[in-house]
């Protein structure tokens, strides 16, 4: 009778161990209390595991982020910059500083051109100034003809390939700068309520579109005339209308650039506000000084007085 009271003691125990041994073979880990327990039915023991580990985390998914109002949160913040860079100049400097920034650039190309004009009025000597877009359009003129007196077709179809390429290159990226910029500023343009604000950005995005658009229209332009002047040439091979296309040609590209470098100014005021706007004509009136003056070392008087 003892022994048989020691076996149910021992049994008693052993099956008490048995299921403490369940309950943490079956429990899991601590790291991972989130993840559903499997076997919930093993044990009764194991309920308040299985009621743990299916916490709120595991019923509630991660909400997706809405990409709409994080989009309109990024445009406000950007309006809220550009707002406070504005702000810190009073208005009256502002109108200063636009104002002077429009004078220099356009002072700058009237000056230009009036240099121009003369030149062209005058009669070529060693006194004559030419600018660089006057010695690219001469360049032209006279390789023109060189090609139709040589009747080297091939080299001038090879020449005028490359020309084009470049062009719609030029005016495909400038369309494509647009683009991306007036999709920033429509967006800023949606977030603000201020009339003022509104008003500015309209203004700003009107510039940068009408610049762009300048250019990219006389690249396209430039291209349509050079595409021109290829069937001509042939044709027209005692006329010097090719001649004339081939120099338009030069001032469209020259235009194109100019209009190009030009689309800066807007960009920075549109960025910067009106200390940038005006940094940048400086900047820029200082650019085309270096590149608008007289050619040197490029054999320009050599060039006209060989009459090539």
């Amino acid at each position: 009778m003892v022994l048989s009271c020691v076996q149910l003691f021992q049994l008693y125990v052993l099956m008490q161990m048995v299921s403490i041994a369940d309950a943490f073979a079956f429990a899991p880990p601590a790291s991972h209390i989130s993840r559903p327990t499997l076997n919930v039915y093993r044990s009764g023991s194991l309920m308040p595991i299985v009621t743990k580990s299916f916490s709120s985390h595991s019923f509630n998914p991660r909400p997706r982020p809405q990409t709409h109002t994080s989009h309109l949160q990024a445009s406000t913040s950007n309006l809220a910059a550009i707002t406070a860079t504005t702000s810190s100049v009073t208005p009256q400097a502002q109108t200063a500083l636009i104002l002077s920034s429009i004078l220099i650039l356009s002072a700058y190309h009237l000056n230009l051109m009036r240099k121009e004009f003369q030149s062209d009025n005058e009669v070529s000597s060693k006194s004559t100034v030419k600018t660089w877009r006057q010695y690219q359009a001469d360049t032209r003129e006279d390789w023109a003809r060189h090609v139709r007196m040589t009747e080297g077709w091939l080299y001038a179809i090879q020449t005028m390939r490359n020309a084009i390429t470049s062009m719609q290159f030029l005016a495909t990226t400038v369309l494509s700068l647009l683009t991306l910029i007036t999709g920033k500023m429509w967006d800023l343009l949606r977030t603000t309520s201020n009339t003022f604000d509104r008003r500015l950005l309209t203004i700003q995005l009107v510039s940068i579109a009408l610049t762009m658009l300048f250019s990219a229209y006389q690249f396209i332009q430039g291209v349509r005339l050079m595409t021109h002047a290829g069937f001509m040439f042939p044709v027209k091979q005692n006329s010097t209308k090719v001649d004339n296309i081939m120099r338009q040609t030069q001032n469209c590209q020259w235009l194109g650039l100019r209009w190009m470098y030009i689309s800066l100014a807007p960009v920075s005021w549109a960025v910067g506000g009106s200390r940038a706007l005006f940094v940048t004509s400086i900047s820029l009136l200082m650019f085309f000084r270096s590149i608008d003056r007289q050619p040197e070392g490029l054999g320009y008087d050599e060039f006209q007085g060989g009459g090539i």
